[in-house]
């Protein structure tokens, strides 16, 4: 392991040598409708195999990302435990309090999130639960190729980001944890290098974006906290009781049990499931060796599978929704309402949070494939305003594909008020602080019968 340690070192100084570099390359050129593009139609969006003559005008765009790689959470799988040499190297993988200050300098978080070893949110302590140099450099990599598609393809967003009234253009919103935090600034950073941004005529100074973020207990970007809506704790421990899980789940769970017991145990362990994928797939990142010998790429790949069948269930049950993303989905919605009815709002508005921000959000767009998202994963929702049928349309792009929006039988763009009718049941109620109450005096907002981790 210590082996293992020095060569990573090693290789996170390569890192930092290049770090804050990646994203320029990118960028090149964006903007520039003669480098690699097939068109000049400033804002309009391509569609089909004629994109000059498409009626089809991009009003406003939300991209709800899930952060990057990031250290482990779980101290503790079955029989195995984080030790003092992991702890080591998990630290060697995150960046310095230099390279946050920096990352921050542009893109300002009020609350000093992205500084603190720990999150006002976070359930961890340092090192663990953190995003790491390549998560900020996934991070990154997606802000570039937003920039790509949004100032270069489409000359939907400026080049450059202007000094003033920079809330105009971007506004930006995360959940309140150092690793949600940090990951968004990486995404700004690609999307609008120091080098894209204006320059205040009288004071010189660059335009920043600033971080919007609640705090836990007000919040729902993790996509429905028990310690918010109590009732979520009881609606997903009757449902995931109530479920008839598959046989090859039952076998994928039965296998990670054997994996995570000592030799010589008298039985298998209990293995919380969740945990034993996260950190995993973290080692697996991070080129470690498994948790265990039987704890194989397969056995992995078929316990995220039924974590993320889990998480596709609850976020099929229409109170669950509405409880637990209903409120996000209220506020994309409204922010369209805004924009498509003259009222004005940011050309982009982006959303930094989990994976149980992003599975919950698919299922309710009807967008949902059973796999676990991962890092970096992201959904964009564009509003388009359709000229010559004087109407507004919503699209879907779900990591840089288009999809197939609530039920509909092609990724073509659907009529707002389509949309917005068939998510309707799935939107935040008008009396959601009264059904979040919890019925039974033991729903204290710890998680349900199955698991509820914001990874």
């Amino acid at each position: 392991m210590r082996r293992e340690a020095s060569f990573v070192l090693l290789v996170l100084a390569a890192w930092a040598v290049t770090d804050g570099k990646g994203a320029k390359e990118g960028s090149k050129g964006a903007g520039k409708c003669d480098v690699g593009y097939s068109h000049c139609s400033p804002r309009r969006l391509l569609g089909g195999d004629a994109p000059a003559e498409s009626s089809l005008v991009l009003r406003q765009v939300v991209v709800v990302h899930r952060h990057g790689d990031r250290t482990p959470l779980s101290l503790k799988v079955g029989d195995w435990e984080q030790s003092p040499e992991l702890e080591e190297f998990w630290a060697s993988r995150l960046p310095s309090q230099d390279t946050l200050a920096r990352w921050g300098e542009l893109n300002v978080d009020p609350t000093g999130t992205n500084l603190k070893p720990r999150g006002e949110s976070s359930s961890t302590s340092w090192p663990y639960g953190h995003l790491t140099m390549l998560g900020a450099d996934q991070l990154r990599t997606l802000g570039s190729r937003l920039r790509e598609r949004y100032v270069g393809l489409l000359s939907f967003l400026p080049p450059s980001l202007p000094a003033k009234d920079s809330a105009s253009i971007l506004q930006v919103r995360s959940t309140r944890y150092p690793r949600t935090i940090n990951s968004v600034v990486n995404l700004l950073l690609g999307l609008y290098p120091a080098d894209s941004r204006g320059a205040d005529p009288e004071t010189g100074a660059r335009a920043t974006v600033h971080i919007h973020s609640e705090a836990k207990a007000d919040d729902y970007l993790d996509g429905g906290s028990e310690d918010s809506c109590p009732r979520l704790k009881e609606l997903r421990e009757s449902l995931d009781k109530s479920l008839s899980v598959p046989r090859r789940f039952l076998d994928a769970q039965a296998n990670v049990r054997r994996a995570m017991t000592r030799e010589g145990s008298p039985s298998p362990v209990n293995v919380s499931y969740i945990r034993a994928s996260e950190v995993s797939i973290c080692h697996a990142s991070h080129g470690l060796p498994p948790l265990s010998a039987g704890m194989s790429p397969s056995v992995v790949g078929g316990v995220t599978d039924f974590n993320a069948w889990i998480y596709g269930q609850r976020g099929a049950d229409p109170e669950i929704s509405r409880l637990g993303i209903g409120p996000l989905l209220s506020d994309i919605s409204g922010g369209f309402d805004a924009v498509s009815g003259g009222r004005g709002g940011a050309k982009m508005r982006v959303f930094s949070g989990h994976d149980s921000t992003l599975m919950p959000l698919l299922v309710a767009l009807g967008a949902y494939d059973d796999k676990w998202p991962p890092y970096a994963s992201y959904v964009a929702l564009e509003l388009l305003y359709d000229e010559r049928g004087d109407r507004h349309l919503v699209r879907g792009i779900y990591n840089g594909q288009p999809v197939k929006l609530l039920g509909s039988s092609t990724p073509s763009p659907m009529p707002l008020t389509l949309f917005k009718e068939k998510l309707l049941p799935r939107m935040k109620p008008a009396d959601w602080a009264a059904l979040c109450i919890a019925q039974r005096e033991d729903a204290d907002g710890k998680c349900g019968g199955g698991e509820v981790v914001v990874n």
